[in-house]
């Protein structure tokens, strides 16, 4: 019977999932990610490997899948291999462990901010090992359609992923766009820390309660190395159990050192691992930040990954969003990744806020352009107008106010015209002829006429032209040296 199986491979464990027809996706196994190679050249995984690593440490290898993609290859006994074929070996050799058989499909997820060289790095490796058809994941939109499998999130919605795992952490922000359809709605965050950091810490508590007899042991013993790896266990086990309990007893079995137990409670746990927590609820913010999403905009926070059950990381993490959240169930990447093997694999790095939120406003008509060229020569034209109209109107102001003061100057030299004589005076006449057009005035050069005894001099510009009867007043100057006056003489 065909049936597709999800795979999320963690620095520590890896979780799969199968999901068989008319089956609800769930999970089965939680594997040691350790590889053991013997001599022979035969591969072992998970607990079988771990059980071989107690007395040959030289052929195991542990957190490969942090190391995908790096070109320096893996010391394994004899050989020399890479990360990623590494971890096609240890995938093939799980997948034909499980109790169904190969499976028809397999979804394998990987961490968000891997790029392009990593993904073929890791998609070449699983070609070679016979595993060419693996559908590569994004963890948290993984995480995200096994909720939505349970929830049925709206279109549109996002939903922000903290994922606190063995030897990363990574934030992300997901937006359902259609369904089955499931996009990064920013870019994330990852750190170099995660769980495996806390199992080092409550290790340094008990080598520091054994000081000074931890100082003369033989760190090269077979005893005491085998002894030191099992104090290593029951940390992470005292750290897992702190998650529950407030108080734990650490065991010990050291050769050449008496105690046999170390006390560690949960307020000096918190307090040694606070910094690494702080700093990963800030780069959640971050995150949030990036994509454009505020805390009260979000259908759900998931809280994935083991390290993530701490009360503290809850508690921080709360704080920072101001909603209470939860970790999310076990399993929640693996769980979605079977569920995307039925599916087809999603194109990565697709960043989808610009096409969701912000969609782009509709293209200017492009007739409007031209139309607005055209208009510049009738505005040219317009203000050429305006600009002509204005000078006429002030040449025709200046004009008339000229002509004002003509006139005044020749009224009050019109009865000069006429002097009385002792002999009768000669009136000629002269027919009225055309004047030609007089020159425009020139501001500020015409001097007031002086005032002579006898004499009123005007120039000939200021001539002034009636329609009376009588003939026009003289334009010239008028002299009365003798009797007789002529009018209109040049």
């Amino acid at each position: 019977m065909s049936y597709q199986v999800g795979l999320d491979l963690g620095s520590t464990f890896t979780t799969v999932s199968t999901c068989r027809p008319d089956q609800a996706a769930r999970l089965e196994v939680l594997v040691p990610s350790v590889v053991f190679q013997s001599p022979d050249g035969t591969f072992l995984v998970g607990s079988d490997a771990e059980r071989r690593a107690l007395t040959d440490p030289g052929r195991i290898a542990r957190q490969f899948k942090n190391r995908i993609g790096d070109p320096t290859p893996l010391r394994i006994g004899d050989a020399a291999l890479t990360a990623e074929t590494v971890t096609a070996r240890f995938l093939v050799r799980l997948l034909d462990s499980l109790p169904g058989g190969r499976p028809a499909r397999v979804a394998l997820t990987h961490p968000a901010g891997w790029g392009r060289y990593r993904l073929e790095s890791l998609r070449a490796a699983l070609s070679a090992g016979g595993l060419a058809d693996v559908v590569l994941v994004p963890e948290p939109q993984a995480a995200v359609r096994a909720h939505d499998a349970v929830a049925r999130l709206e279109e549109g919605a996002a939903v922000a992923v903290y994922d606190l795992g063995g030897k990363t952490f990574g934030a992300a922000v997901v937006r359902k766009l259609a369904a089955d359809r499931f996009v990064p709605a920013g870019p994330p965050e990852e750190l170099d820390l995660g769980g495996l950091d806390f199992d080092e810490v409550v290790f340094q508590h008990v080598v520091e309660a054994l000081r000074p007899g931890w100082d003369e042991l033989d760190p090269m013993g077979p005893g005491v190395l085998a002894a030191v790896a099992e104090l290593r266990r029951a940390c992470t086990v005292a750290k897992e159990k702190l998650s529950a309990d407030t108080e734990v007893l650490i065991p010990v079995a050291l050769p050449g050192i008496a105690t046999r137990e170390v006390r560690l409670g949960r307020p000096e746990f918190e307090s040694m691992i606070r910094p690494a927590v702080e700093e990963t609820v800030a780069a959640l913010d971050r995150t949030l930040r990036a994509s454009g999403t505020s805390p009260h905009e979000l259908a759900a926070v998931l809280l994935v990954g083991g390290s993530s059950r701490i009360p503290l990381v809850t508690q921080e993490v709360s704080a920072q969003l101001g909603r209470a959240v939860s970790p999310a169930p076990n399993g929640m990447a693996a769980i979605g990744a079977a569920l995307e093997a039925r599916g087809v694999e999603p194109k990565p790095a697709v960043v989808a806020t610009a096409t969701w939120t912000r969609p782009p406003l509709p293209e200017a008509p492009k007739p409007l352009r031209p139309k607005r060229m055209k208009l510049i020569p009738f505005v040219a034209a317009g203000a050429l107008a305006v600009a002509v109209a204005g000078g006429l109107l002030a040449n025709n102001v200046l004009t008339n106010k000229a002509g004002a003061e003509s006139k005044t100057g020749t009224t009050t030299t019109a009865p000069s015209t006429t002097q009385r004589s002792d002999e009768p005076s000669v009136v000629q006449y002269v027919p009225n002829q055309p004047t030609a057009p007089a020159p425009p005035p020139r501001t500020n050069t015409t001097q007031p006429p002086k005032p002579k005894a006898t004499t009123t001099t005007t120039r000939p510009s200021t001539t002034v032209t009636t329609t009376k009867s009588t003939p026009p007043p003289p334009s010239s100057t008028t002299t009365t040296t003798s009797g007789t006056t002529k009018a209109g003489a040049p």
